[in-house]
């Protein structure tokens, strides 16, 4: 199996908009303040959802958030192996998501952050 990406891009009305208000370092804030709260609310997640005995920790330890494209990207990711069978288990293993309900938290909040920029 290979990885997981989810990609979110912005709507090009709305980062026009946003570019035309000149509230692109705001946006900046906003991608790296979001990201950091992925980033821990994914950590969390794994703490809670691995908690078998034989967890050591090591994809939390190993997930990452690095800011790009000049502050406009925040990539959140795991860097275990086997992370994409936790977050979407096998035929032998049930799926113990952490990313995604993570993304699905924050994006809302990430999203409503935008739009408060626009008005």
């Amino acid at each position: 199996m290979g990885s997981i990406d989810i990609k979110i891009e912005g709507d090009r009305a709305l980062i026009e908009v946003l570019q035309k208000a000149g509230r692109m370092q705001e946006v900046k804030q906003a991608v790296q303040k979001h990201g950091a709260l992925l980033h821990t609310g994914t950590q969390e997640r794994m703490v809670a959802a691995y908690n078998r005995g034989y967890s050591t920790g090591a994809t939390r330890r190993s997930t990452t958030l690095e800011i790009s494209d000049g502050g406009l990207t925040a990539t959140v990711a795991p860097h275990t192996e086997y992370f994409p069978y936790l977050e979407k288990g096998t035929r032998f293993m049930n799926a113990r998501p952490t990313l995604e309900p993570a993304l699905r938290k924050q994006g809302a909040a990430f999203i409503n952050d935008l739009k408060r920029l626009v008005k």
